[in-house]
C-alpha cells in the first residue's frame, strides 16, 4: 500500500490522506486550510497522477476535514461517500454555510458552486458504528465512536494489503454533549492518529468548566455583557450545556443566553440524531424537549437587530460563531462588548496565528492601551479577555492510550504542529517494535507489509432464518433466542437483524424500521453509554417493564406541553387522589371549550389522568385590563362573581366605550356594566350578553320629555304591554345618583330583553329612565319547568337547583342514561330565556 498526505501533515488544517490499497484508491477526509497564508486546498494533484478515487471516506463533520468535499467528488463523481448519519446532516449544514461566505467575499472566486454540494450530497452512503461493511471487494469498513464531536468516526479499512486504522480528530474523555472514543482491541497493520495537542495534558476539564462558570456569574453580577465566541459544531453546545446546568443549579443568575450564527443550526442538528449523543440528552429530546434551549437561553432570529439586544441594559451572554472571531456574529458582538471594561470575552478554543482571537489572547501579556483589529476597524479593548479550556481533541495522554489499546506497529502522527508530532513520537519511539513516521504534506511513504496481523472479528454462529421483518408481534421470539444462544453479548442492530433472518442486511431502511421496533420494546434496552448497541433484558426487567408505567408530575408536565399549544396556561395543578390535572389560565371563560375536550381527550390516552380547566379567574388581570382600556377615566371597580359581571365607574363616558366594553367581553367572556359619575341625568349604563351582543341595561329618554307622575308612567307600562306575550311581573322605583328611575322585574332579563323596543318606547313616552332587573323569578320558573317535564314524560330525581353564573337550571332525570328531549330545552329556554341542564 502506499500513503499520500495531502494536507494535515505537520500542520492543523486541510485534512486530506489518498490511499493506494488492493488496487483502489481511497482518500480519508477532504478538508480545507481556514484563515491561513497557505493554499487554502490539499494537494489533490497527487490523486490525479496515481490513479484517481473509488471512494471517500469522512471521519467528522469540522471544516478541516470536509471544506474541499465537493470539489473532489466533483472530480471524481463515481466514489462513494462514507460517513455516519449525523455527519452527514452536519456536513450539510456547514457546506452550505460555506457556500454564504464564500458568496459575500465578492474579491474571492468561489472554491465550488451550489450544484456542486447538490451533487456530492447525493454520493453519500451513511453507515452506522462497529457495522463492517464491504464497500468494494476485499474492502471492509467501519466506523468506531471517536469522541470529539457528534458523529465523528474512528476509521478501520480491512484489505488484502492490510489494515489501516485512522483516527480522525478523537477524544477520549467524556463530554456534556458525548461520550468518549469506544474502539475496541483491534490489530491493525498501518495506524494514522492525530497529534493537536501531543505535547500537552489537558487541564481537569470539571475545573475548567467551573472556571467558566465563575467569570459569567463575576460579570453577570456586574450588569456587564459576556460573549462566548464558540466553534459552532461541537464547543457551542458544550457551553449552552454549561450555562443551562449552571443555572438550574442557582450557579449564576437567569440572565438571557443569546445564542447566534451557525451555532442555531447545529443545534437544530443534534435535536435530529438523539442516538450519537448522551443518554441524558437523548432521554430529553425524545420527551420531546430540547437539549439547548430554555426560557432564558435563546436562538437569535435572523432578523433581529444585534446592536439592539447589546443597547440593553440587562446583563447578557452571547454564545456565537466564529470561534476565532474571524467572521459570523460573533465579531458583530465584539466590535461593542470589547470597548466596555465591565464586559467579558472568553475564548474557549484553537486560535490560529492569524485569527483576531488569537490577537486578542496577545494582549493579555500587554499593558497600556489596548487594541485589535476587527473586520478591518481597529477596536480599542477595555474589557476582560480570558481563555478557558474545553478541547474537543485527545492530549498526550490520550494519544499513547490510544496507540497502546490497538497495539499498532507503524505509526504516522498528522493532524499537529512540528513541536506535538515529535514530543509523541519521542514518547513512543521507546518501544523498538514501534515504527513511527513524521510525514510532511505532499510526502507519499510505500508500506509492504509482508504478514498482515491476524483481524479479531465477532461472530454469530447461531441465526433463526426468519423470513419476515421482525415486528412487534414477533420481536419476543428475537429475545427468547437471543436470551438462549447471546445471553450475555451487546449487538448493534445490524449484528441483531443478522441473527433474525441469517444474512447481512444492507439496506438501510430495513435497519431503522427494525431499529424503532426495539426503541419501543419492553424485551430489548439501549446500552446507556453508547445508544447504537442493544442489549437483551432479563426476565425480571421484562416483568418490570411490563408493568403499567407510574406517570410522574414531569411526565405529565411534558405531555401537557406536547399537547396543549393554543393555550396560554399559568399554571398546572396535579390532584394524584382523582388522577386529576387542572390548568389555569387568566380567563377561563374566553377559552373554547370544544379545544379543552379535544385537549383532554387526547391528554386521557397518553396518561390514562383527567385533563380540566380551573373556573379560577384572575381578577388582578382583570383589573389591570379594565385599566388599560379606560386608562385614567377608571374610578371604581366591583364584580360579583355568581353574575359574571364587572361593574365600574367612570368619571367620564366617551362614544367608543361601547365598543370597550365589547372589547372586554371579546377578551374575558365577563359582562361588564359601566356606570356614570357627575355626568346628567342622560348617562348611558351598557354591559353585553352571554352571546357578546352589546345590550343597554338603563334605557333613558331619546328627547327631552318632562317626567310623568309615578302611577301614571305605571300605568302607562300595563297599557304598552297589554298584548305582548313577555310582561313584567313586578315594578318598583329606585334611586342613584342621577335620581329616580324605574326597574321591571321579569322572569329572567333575558325575557325582559326580548321587550327592549317596548322599554324604550315607554322611556320616550314617560321621560323616565328604565331598568330591566338582573334578578330571575326562580320559583315561577320551576313551576314552568315542571309542568314541561310533565307534558314531555320526564321524571325528575329531586328539584331543580338554579345556577346563577349563567342563568341556568340543572335538574337531575330517573334512569341514568336518560337526557332531556330537545324539544323541552327549547320550550324552555324560549318561555323563561334559561338553559335547563342535565347533572
Amino acid at each position: 500500500m502506499k500513503l499520500y498526505f495531502l494536507g494535515g501533515a505537520m500542520e492543523i488544517g486541510g485534512s486530506c490522506i489518498y490511499i493506494k490499497v488492493g488496487g483502489y484508491g481511497v482518500l480519508f477526509d477532504a478538508g480545507i486550510r481556514q484563515g491561513s497564508a497557505k493554499d487554502p486546498l490539499p494537494d489533490f494533484q497527487q490523486i490525479q497522477e496515481n490513479g484517481g478515487i473509488d471512494i471517500i471516506v469522512i471521519s467528522h463533520a469540522h471544516l478541516d476535514h470536509i471544506g474541499t468535499l465537493p470539489i473532489i467528488s466533483k472530480a471524481y463523481p463515481q466514489a462513494k461517500i462514507y460517513m455516519t448519519h449525523m455527519t452527514q446532516d452536519l456536513v450539510r449544514v456547514l457546506l452550505y454555510d460555506s457556500l454564504k461566505i464564500m458568496g459575500r467575499n465578492e474579491d474571492e472566486i468561489p472554491h465550488y458552486a451550489e450544484i456542486d454540494v447538490k451533487n456530492m450530497l447525493a454520493r453519500i452512503s451513511p453507515m452506522r458504528f462497529q457495522t463492517p461493511m464491504e464497500i468494494l471487494e476485499n474492502l471492509i469498513l467501519t466506523f468506531y465512536p471517536a469522541g470529539h464531536i457528534a458523529g465523528a468516526s474512528c476509521v478501520y479499512l480491512e484489505t488484502q494489503e492490510g489494515s489501516i486504522f485512522y483516527s480522525g480528530d478523537f477524544a477520549s474523555f467524556s463530554q456534556r454533549t458525548i461520550e468518549g472514543a469506544k474502539v475496541p482491541k483491534l490489530r491493525p497493520d498501518v495506524t494514522i492518529v492525530e497529534s493537536t495537542y501531543g505535547n500537552r495534558l489537558h487541564a481537569n476539564r470539571q475545573v475548567e468548566e467551573n472556571r467558566l462558570v465563575e467569570l459569567v456569574k463575576e460579570y453577570i453580577n456586574q450588569e456587564g455583557k459576556v460573549l462566548i465566541p464558540a466553534f459552532a459544531l461541537g464547543r457551542a453546545q458544550e457551553v449552552l450545556l454549561i450555562l443551562r446546568s449552571a443555572m438550574e443549579k442557582g450557579e449564576i443568575p437567569k440572565v438571557p443566553v443569546y445564542v447566534d450564527g451557525m451555532v442555531r443550526d447545529i443545534n437544530a442538528m443534534y435535536f435530529r440524531n438523539p442516538t450519537y449523543l448522551k443518554n441524558i440528552l437523548a432521554k430529553r429530546i425524545w420527551k420531546g424537549n430540547d437539549p439547548f434551549y430554555t426560557e432564558q437561553i435563546q436562538a437569535v432570529p435572523s432578523n433581529v437587530n444585534r446592536d439592539e439586544l447589546l443597547e440593553k441594559k440587562e446583563a447578557a451572554i452571547f454564545v456565537s460563531s466564529s470561534g476565532m472571531l474571524t467572521g459570523g456574529p460573533s465579531m458583530v458582538y465584539a466590535k461593542k462588548i470589547a470597548t466596555i471594561e465591565k464586559n467579558c470575552i472568553i475564548l474557549t478554543g484553537y486560535q490560529d496565528e492569524e485569527a483576531p482571537g488569537r490577537a486578542l489572547l496577545s494582549l493579555l501579556e500587554e499593558t497600556g492601551d489596548k487594541k485589535i483589529v476587527l473586520d478591518g476597524s481597529v477596536i480599542p479593548v477595555n474589557c476582560r479577555v480570558e481563555q478557558v479550556g474545553l478541547s474537543a481533541h485527545g492530549d498526550k495522554s490520550e494519544i499513547t492510550a490510544l496507540i497502546e489499546r490497538i497495539t499498532a506497529r507503524k505509526i504516522f502522527l498528522v493532524h499537529g504542529d512540528c513541536d506535538a508530532i515529535e514530543d509523541v513520537a519521542k514518547e513512543l519511539a521507546s518501544d523498538y517494535k514501534k515504527q513511527v513516521f513524521m510525514p510532511k504534506c505532499g510526502e507519499a511513504y510505500e508500506i509492504e507489509i509482508h504478514n498482515k496481523r491476524k483481524q479479531i472479528h465477532f461472530t454469530l454462529p447461531y441465526s433463526m432464518q426468519k423470513e419476515q421483518m421482525l415486528a412487534k408481534e414477533n420481536e419476543k421470539e428475537l429475545w427468547e433466542y437471543i436470551r438462549t444462544y447471546y445471553p450475555k453479548n451487546v449487538f448493534t442492530i445490524a449484528q441483531l437483524a443478522f441473527v433474525w433472518c441469517g444474512k447481512n442486511i444492507s439496506d438501510d431502511e430495513y435497519l431503522q424500521q427494525m431499529q424503532e421496533i426495539l426503541y419501543d420494546s419492553i424485551y430489548f434496552s439501549q446500552d446507556t453509554r453508547r445508544l447504537f448497541l442493544f442489549v437483551a433484558n432479563t426476565e425480571d426487567e421484562v416483568v418490570e417493564k411490563s408493568k403499567p408505567k407510574k406517570v410522574t408530575n414531569q411526565d405529565l408536565q411534558q405531555c401537557i406541553e406536547n399537547i396543549v399549544k393554543d393555550l396560554d396556561y399559568k399554571k398546572i395543578g396535579f390532584f394524584e387522589e382523582k388522577q386529576l390535572v387542572t390548568l389555569t389560565v387568566d380567563y377561563p371563560d374566553a377559552v373554547d371549550e370544544k379545544l379543552v375536550s379535544i385537549y383532554a381527550k387526547e391528554f386521557e390516552i397518553e396518561t390514562g389522568w383527567k385533563l380540566e380547566l380551573s373556573s379560577s379567574v384572575n381578577h388582578q388581570m382583570m383589573g389591570q385590563l379594565l385599566r388599560e382600556l379606560f386608562q385614567g377615566r377608571l374610578e371604581k371597580l366591583s364584580y360579583y362573581q355568581e353574575k359574571k359581571e364587572y361593574v365600574v365607574t367612570l368619571s367620564a363616558y366617551q362614544e367608543d366605550d361601547d365598543c370597550l366594553v365589547h372589547k372586554f367581553y371579546e377578551t374575558t367572556r365577563w359582562n361588564l356594566s359601566i356606570k356614570g359619575k357627575s355626568m346628567g341625568s342622560n348617562v348611558k349604563v351598557v354591559t353585553v350578553d352571554r352571546q357578546g351582543t352589546v345590550i343597554n341595561l338603563v334605557y333613558t329618554p331619546e328627547n327631552s320629555v318632562e317626567m310623568l307622575e309615578q302611577n301614571l308612567a305605571f300605568s302607562c307600562i300595563e297599557q304598552s304591554f297589554e298584548d305582548e306575550p313577555y310582561k313584567p311581573y313586578k315594578k318598583g322605583i329606585k334611586n342613584d345618583s342621577n335620581g329616580k328611575y324605574i326597574i321591571l322585574s321579569f322572569l329572567s332579563p333575558e325575557i325582559g330583553r326580548k321587550e327592549c323596543d317596548i322599554i324604550q318606547q315607554i322611556s320616550n313616552q314617560t321621560g323616565w329612565r328604565i331598568q330591566i332587573s338582573d334578578s330571575v323569578n326562580q320559583n315561577e320558573i320551576m313551576n314552568i319547568l315542571g309542568v314541561l317535564c310533565k307534558k314531555y314524560d320526564i321524571q325528575l330525581k329531586k328539584n331543580p337547583s338554579y345556577l346563577p353564573q349563567n342563568h341556568s337550571f340543572r335538574v337531575k332525570v330517573e334512569g341514568d342514561d336518560k337526557g332531556l328531549p330537545k324539544e323541552l330545552q327549547d320550550e324552555f329556554m324560549e318561555k323563561t330565556g334559561c338553559c335547563v341542564v342535565v347533572g
